[in-house]
Formats: structure tokens, sequence, C-alpha cells
């Protein structure tokens, strides 16, 4: 994890980069999958949250998740955790999501990300746009 120190009035406080996992789903892909024509429609992405410690960075990617779903499913009714989404911290060092940090975002604790530039639609433009690199 990067460590980045920042001083409030006598105190330092040492803040660090967590890589988020986001659970979610696009309505398109959930009405096709009730319909029988899908076999799975849930997708996740990432987001690295700067912030004091793990808790705090899992926290802050729970809202955004549920903001992201939100934004993705404009459906009054839906709840992300009531489709039993989660976040949950993935190791930086290690993940399989390596090729895809450039797509994601990077965001302070309390900040919100572009939601505009998450998800699927997001992404598969990213990778058009990568891959014409």
């Amino acid at each position: 994890m990067k460590k980045s120190g920042g001083s409030f009035g006598n105190m330092t406080r040492l803040m660090s980069v967590y890589l988020v996992g986001i659970m979610y789903h696009d309505t398109e892909s959930y009405h096709r999958w009730n319909k029988g024509l899908m076999e799975d429609y849930e997708s996740s992405t990432g987001i690295f949250i700067t912030a004091e410690s793990e808790a705090d960075a899992l926290a802050w990617g729970n809202q955004i998740s549920a903001m992201l779903f939100k934004k993705i499913n404009p459906d009054e009714t839906a709840d992300w955790k009531s489709f039993g989404y989660d976040s949950w911290i993935e190791n930086i060092e290690d993940s399989h999501w390596k090729q895809n940090y450039g797509f994601f975002q990077r965001v302070n604790y309390g900040e919100l990300p572009n939601f505009d530039l998450m998800g699927d639609e997001a992404y598969e433009k990213w990778i058009l746009n990568r891959n014409k690199e």
C-alpha cells in the first residue's frame, strides 16, 4: 500500500491507498437474465480509495457501490444490498485486475468518483480505446 502523509494540527496522519472491489449489475443484463438469455448478470469493478484505514476505505467503497448501483439502475425500488452485493478489499500487489488499474478511478475518502466513467459501458469504451493505442 502506498503511504502518504497528511497533517491535522500537530498530528500527522498516514493515509494508505486501498483497492476496493465493487459488485453491481446493469438493468439490461438483469432483464436478459430474467428472460433466461444470460447465465450471469453480475459485474464487478474496482476503485482506489485513499483513506486512514482499511475499514474507512471499505465503508466509503460501500457508499460508492450503492450510488453506482442507483445510477445504473434508476428503478427507485432497487437496492444494492438486497441483491446480496458487497464491497471488499482487493490485494493491490496480487490482484487479477492489474490489467485494469488504468480504468479504476482514484478518490480520497469522502470524495465521489465520476460515475459516468464506471460500469459496463464505460469499461467497454475504455477497452476499445486502449486497443487502438
